[in-house]
This record gives C-alpha cells, sequence and structure tokens, in this order.
C-alpha cells in the first residue's frame, strides 16, 4: 500500500514478523523504515557473535544513514516483535533530495557522515567505502 505524505513523498506501509530481517550489513540501502508499531534490533553479526547496538521503536527511523550517504548498511536490523513501518524507497529520496536547495542536502549529508562517526566511537568503527 502506498501513501503522499504532505510534502508529497510517497511512502509504502510495510510489515515484518518477529525475527525477519529488514535489512543486512553490507547489503546496499532499500529504504528509509519509520517504525510505527513493534521493536527492531540494530546488531553486527562477527561469526557466531552478535552484538546488539539498539532496540528501536514507535517513531524511530533506521537504514537513514545508509541511504542518504549512498553506502552499504554497516549494521543489520531485525524485527524483535511484529512491526508495521513506513517505507521511502529510495528512489523516492533522491527525488525529494533533487528538488531540495543544495545547501539542505549539503548540510544533511555532513550530519550523516558525523552520526556515522559518533556511531564508530560508541558500537566500534564499521569499514565504509571511500
Amino acid at each position: 500500500m502506498a501513501a503522499k505524505t504532505d510534502s508529497g513523498l510517497k511512502v509504502a506501509k510495510v510489515f515484518y514478523e518477529a525475527n525477519e530481517t529488514l535489512f543486512s550489513e553490507g547489503e546496499p540501502p532499500t529504504g528509509i523504515f519509520l517504525i510505527e508499531e513493534g521493536v527492531v534490533e540494530v546488531f553486527r553479526a562477527s561469526g557466531a557473535r552478535v552484538s546488539t547496538v539498539a532496540r528501536l521503536g514507535k517513531g524511530d527511523v533506521v537504514g537513514e544513514l545508509a541511504l542518504i550517504e549512498g553506502i552499504p548498511h554497516t549494521r543489520s536490523v531485525r524485527a524483535v516483535t511484529p512491526v508495521a513501518a513506513l517505507k521511502v524507497d529510495p528512489g523516492q529520496l533522491d527525488q525529494s533530495l533533487a528538488e531540495s536547495p543544495a545547501l539542505i542536502r549539503m548540510i544533511l549529508k555532513r550530519v550523516v557522515r558525523k552520526l556515522h562517526r559518533t556511531n564508530d566511537v560508541a558500537f566500534g568503527h564499521t569499514k565504509r567505502p571511500a
């Protein structure tokens, strides 16, 4: 089901069952997810070891950093409980950003880089393409 926001941005309502993966580390970005219901776990896997980075719920967003920076995901995300979310596809975000002033695009990209550095300090360095 697709809907439009007040800004004209198209979003799709998506659903995940408990233990279902929204996206995995190393995969290209597939969208930005705004969680409406349920809980997701952001984690890193190294061999058999899994480290939880965060648990997110209603009102939280995942997938935005990789999509905005145009890099593969640096963490994996799976549903802990059944999840309902609004998903913005990459093409929709690209179109919306293309229509935004260049200054806004530059600020957004710099904020995302800063968030990645903060995450690296808090949760350990992640290799990202240059």
